[in-house]
């Protein structure tokens, strides 16, 4: 695919209108700070890694660190060089079987880092394209917008930022590729943000979690149709949880906070994995609701903020940018069809007030 985005220190004007839209979002919660500069700009990012990456997709070690360096353009149009390291990461994105290339952690070294666009940026989350070819890119766009999407209705939340990446083998420089990536924030730095504790337990009580929070994500999981993930729990020797991160306030309320995005149905990978059989749905474009029936008192709250965001959301959805019009088309009748259930009573009582768990 090639990639469409305005020249260095331009953006388009359907760029800056979600640009704004989303401050607003981040301006009317005064308890929180911003995110970080590498997140505050809607601009596509060009960056290139050099590292050995015919080995990283060859060992797919979780164990092993490999030296690279990442570099960039900065606003005064001076190349900046960072020295990193790269580690895979992941899951079932990991298997060869499943995707060709690497998801990675990008560590940067905090001293170079220091002044630069990539300061407190120490370890990153990169979500690389997982195959070549134009719809692997649509599913990169997708799946960023996704965070986008959440990041409308909750402002606890991870941000994140496109990239144009090249990716330089060190081991033989003359193979290389350019895609479509994003970097998503540390939850550590969202945690930092708003004065909460990272959580490195396998798991906890649904008791325990935050209702409003849990409730609200929940609620958005349904709408994006994910089933793949739990807000209390992890496999065993994990870091709670699956497919969302835990953060803990000073009285012991749990905040979850989704991620990773690909298995859902508004994603809709070719690659994901079909829905566990005891789910009893036949895909994943097919919606379940995995909320608990402890929170059930919120539920009307979390419906009413999604639907004030439902323009936001779908100008999110809209932008062709990334993705061709039929793409951005089938996106917006996805959301809007979550709309219509929870626009109406009966369908609301049936597909999620009566559907909870527990």
């Amino acid at each position: 695919m090639t990639v469409k985005h305005a020249e260095k220190g331009t953006i388009s004007t359907h760029q800056k209108v979600l640009a704004f839209l989303m401050w607003l979002v981040f301006l009317n919660q005064a308890q929180a700070a911003p995110p970080d500069v590498l997140f505050l700009s809607r601009d596509i990012l060009d960056i290139t890694l050099t590292a050995p990456f015919g080995e990283i997709d060859r060992a797919r070690d979780k164990d092993t660190e490999y030296e690279g360096t990442l570099r960039y353009t900065d606003s005064n149009n001076a190349e900046v060089v960072l020295d990193v390291k790269l580690q895979v990461r992941g899951n079932y994105r990991l298997q060869a079987s499943v995707c060709r290339y690497s998801q990675l952690w990008i560590n940067i070294k905090t001293g170079q880092a220091e002044g630069t666009l990539f300061e407190h940026q120490d370890n990153l989350k990169l979500v690389a394209q997982c195959k070549d070819g134009d719809q692997y890119a649509e599913y990169i766009a997708k799946e960023e917008q996704a965070y986008r999407l959440f990041n409308s209705v909750s402002e606890l939340s991870l941000v994140s930022r496109m990239l144009n990446a090249t990716y330089i083998d060190s081991e033989n420089p003359k193979e290389q590729r350019t895609h479509l990536a994003f970097f998503v924030e540390h939850q550590k730095r969202l945690a930092k943000r708003f004065d909460l504790e990272n959580v490195e337990l396998n798991s906890v009580a649904v008791t325990d979690l935050k209702p409003d929070q849990s409730s609200l994500t929940s609620l958005f999981m349904f709408l994006v149709g994910n089933t793949d993930y739990s807000l209390f729990t992890a496999t065993e020797g994990e870091e709670c949880c699956h497919n969302a991160k835990l953060l803990v306030d000073q009285n012991g309320s749990y905040f979850p906070i989704p991620y990773d995005f690909d298995a859902s149905g508004f994603v809709d990978t070719n690659y994901a994995a079909d829905p566990a059989p005891s789910l009893k749905i036949s895909s994943n474009r097919q919606r379940l609701f995995r909320g608990y029936c402890i929170q059930q008192a919120e539920v009307a709250s979390s419906i009413a903020k999604i639907e004030a965001a439902r323009e936001t959301m779908l100008a999110i959805v809209a932008d062709t940018t990334f993705v061709k019009p039929a793409t951005a088309k089938r996106s917006a009748e996805y959301l809007n069809r979550f709309f219509e259930i929870v626009g109406k009573e009966s369908s609301r009582e049936d597909q999620i007030v009566e559907a909870c768990r527990g």
